[in-house]
């Protein structure tokens, strides 16, 4: 279960390189991957996160944690891999099926989807005058406005930001940026390494 995974070796290689910095993650992965690194606090999951649950039906706004629901329904799934309708989570207002929270037809973008957005704000508002780099990891031309779009024009607004992004077949430079960006197209645990091994830190 994703639940139990390992965090990834990019990510305990990027809490390496950030050590002793100052820093926000924005990120659309919804398997909190980040959050185990570095605290909910300096983490943005604009697009969800498996651990919560809502009502499929929107209902109500609430989203609930189901971390201890999920080890319970993992062991009731059956050789087919599906899980009897009695067994889903019911909405505790409405009855209907609970679903997960992240991106869908009925993703719910009340309070906790504006919390951290209000995260992602904060910092800004703090650290955006500032010398500051957008560093985008493995963000692709499907979604560019949630991440993508939002860092070219901040870095375009911001008079000492810089934008960098790594990734194998999308790293994508605006002309209004050419001075201002840098794009590396290689794998993320590639340039990763180089950069840590550059850094002296291991």
């Amino acid at each position: 279960m994703i639940l139990d995974a390992d965090v990834g070796e990019t990510y305990t290689d990027i809490a390496k390189f950030m050590k002793n910095k100052t820093f926000h993650v924005m990120t659309t992965n919804h398997d909190f991957q980040f959050e185990k690194v570095f605290g909910t606090d300096k983490v943005s999951a604009i697009q969800g996160d498996w651990r919560y649950i809502q009502c499929s039906r929107r209902c109500h706004d609430e989203i609930y944690d189901a971390s201890e629901i999920y080890p319970k329904l993992d062991k009731l799934i059956d050789d087919d891999l599906c899980l009897a309708d009695e067994h889903i989570p019911k909405c505790p207002k409405c009855g209907r099926e609970m679903e997960p929270w992240v991106r869908s037809t009925v993703f719910l973008e009340g309070k906790k989807y504006q919390d951290e957005y209000r995260k992602t704000r904060e910092f800004l508002d703090e650290f955006g005058g500032q010398n500051i780099v957008f560093l985008e990891l493995g963000v692709g031309r499907m979604t560019p406005m949630f991440i993508q779009e939002p860092f070219w024009q901040l870095t375009h607004q911001l008079p000492n930001a810089f934008y960098v992004t790594v990734n194998p077949h999308h790293a994508i430079i605006p002309k209004v940026l050419a001075h201002k960006g840098l794009a590396i197209h290689a794998d993320i645990l590639k340039v990763q390494k180089d950069t840590l091994g550059v850094l002296g830190v291991g």
